[in-house]
This record gives C-alpha cells, structure tokens and sequence, in this order.
C-alpha cells in the first residue's frame, strides 16, 4: 500500500459508523481507499465507482487473506463488533489493488491496536498484475452505489419460503405473476408506516432497527441492503429503483418487518406489543385486502405481527 498522508486519519470506530460513512463518500463520488484496522485483522474497501467494490481481508488470527468482491457487509459488520480505527487515502492510485503475494506459511505477529500507534499499520504487497475492478454500469444509473452478492455460506436463520394464497374465487397466483407494482408499492408503503407507528409507539427506534436487519438480511436479498439503496422508505412511502420477483419482494420485506417486531416486542411487555401492532395494521389490511392478497403480503401478516391480525 501506499504511505500517502490520510485524507481522514485515525476515525475512532466507536464513534465513526463505517456504512454511513461509505455511504457519503459513494454519494460525493470519492475514488480512493478505506482503511480499517482492528485488533487482528485488517480491511481495505477499493472506491472506484464500481457498484461491487473490491474488498481486501486480512485476518492475522485465523493467517488468512482474501481478496473478494461485494463483501462490503463483512467488513461493516466486523467493525461494529470490534474497536478499531479508519484511515481515508484519496486518489485513482489508491482505488486499484496490485495483486498481493502469497501469504507466508509462518503465523503472522501480532499487530497492536492502531489507535496505540502513531500511524496505521499498512500490509506491504510486492507488484504484481493489477486487478481490474471496474463493471459496465447500467443505463439508469444516477449515482454510484454499492451491491453485495449472496454469501455462499451462513449460518443466519435462513428465509421463510413465500406463500402465495388463493383468492376467493379459487384463482392461484403464481409465483411472480401479480405486477401491478404501483399498487404493491402503496399498499406495503402503508403497512410498513402502520408498523413503524406501532413500534416507535413501544419506545423503539423504528427507522434504525429496520435499517439494521435489512443489513443482516442483505446476503439473502440484495433488494434490502441499504447501501445501494435499491429500496427506500420514509413517512409510509416505499420506491425501489429495480422490481424483484414479486415472491422475493414480499419474502425478504416480510422477514425484515417480521425481525424488526421482534427486536421491540420482547420480555414481559411482547404480548401488549404485539397487540398494539396488529391494531395498527388491521385497517390497512381491510383497506388494501385485495392487493395484499394477490400478492401474497396478507398471508404473511399474522407471521410479521407475531400474532393474530385478522
């Protein structure tokens, strides 16, 4: 790596929150490095515009080094567990990575704790065959924007599998077959805005538990990262910048409300909680029976509340 001086030096990560901050640098389209140093381990994030940045690891532990594309999220996720520091190197030569040599078959010394040092800790690769990045961008594209791809293996609880309900008269909607989007859009947006009054209602930060489970959810449906941003929501008013199959869309939105319910309601009070939130969600779900039905959303109610609605 280079020794150029930090554009940001030494960001504390107990007070520097690592996606906001990737985030408002994807916004004023920075090209350059993140540095993050924890106790055994190291990350490099490579921003160049590409919509998967490329991704170096170093795990002094386990002697390991990886060097992938769209895992951003690891990375977050490591960082929020761990105190550490971030150091920010602007510049086109700081965006590209030259191919590190092998790792050393010998265990690597420990590293202090950057904030200890003077200076961050840099991981030296001799030169080697540069590696490109950089991906065709679509059409639509506004801005730059971060996608993570779906891990191969997790041990997170997996996903429910979508149930698409029969309407009255028998009829089944397949899987994905139901696209009437604007309608879909409005009649989630008021379910979600009925859920966030219910939780922010038992003393919950609605806006932040969400945000925080689509991030874990985001291996499993990339709709959901709140990165890219491909989904947004404010004041019971969702849009999303590409439609997923219907079946994901109502599975992994589901599952988030579902995981964000359950942040709020639990202990001694959950039951009254949960009550309270199925009182909110029962006249939007009278209000916009048929749509949630043809979808597949209504079936999924008594599953997101943790107890009955209708």
């Amino acid at each position: 790596m280079s020794s150029n001086t930090p554009f940001l030096q030494n960001l504390d990560t107990t007070f520097v929150n690592l996606w906001s901050l990737l985030r408002k640098l994807t916004e004023q389209q920075f090209v350059g490095r993140v540095h993050i140093e924890l106790k055994d381990y190291s990350a490099d994030i490579f921003l160049n515009g590409s919509p998967t940045p490329l991704v170096r690891e170093v795990d002094r532990t386990a002697n390991t080094e990886t060097l992938e594309e769209g895992a951003l999220h690891r990375v977050v996720l490591r960082t929020r567990e761990t105190p550490g520091t971030i150091n920010v190197f602007a510049g086109a030569d700081e965006a590209t990575l030259e191919q590190p040599a092998p790792l050393s078959p010998e265990p690597l010394e420990p590293v202090e704790m950057a904030a200890e040092r003077s200076e961050l800790v840099a991981t030296r690769v001799e030169p080697a065959q540069t590696v490109d990045i950089r991906e065709p961008q679509p059409a639509t594209r506004i801005e730059p924007e971060f996608r993570v791809e779906p891990a191969k293996h997790t041990n997170r609880e997996p996903p429910p599998a979508p149930q698409m309900p029969a309407s009255p008269a028998g009829e089944i909607y397949p899987s994905g077959s139901y696209d009437d989007w604007p309608a879909v859009l409005a009649a989630t947006g008021e379910l979600v805005a009925a859920i966030e009054r219910g939780v922010n209602a038992a003393g919950g930060d609605f806006l932040r538990l969400f945000n925080a489970v689509r991030l874990e959810l985001a291996d499993d449906y990339i709709f959901l990262d709140p990165m890219p941003q491909t989904l947004q929501y404010a004041q019971g008013i969702i849009s999303l910048n590409q439609h997923p199959p219907l079946d994901v869309f109502v599975s992994g939105l589901s599952e988030a409300l579902r995981r964000t319910i359950n942040r709020v309601a639990a202990g001694e009070r959950a039951r009254r909680v949960r009550e309270r939130i199925a009182l909110e969600i029962l006249p939007v779900a009278r209000k916009r029976a048929e749509v949630l039905e043809k979808s597949g959303l209504q079936a999924q109610l008594d599953r997101i509340a943790g107890t009955r609605v209708m």
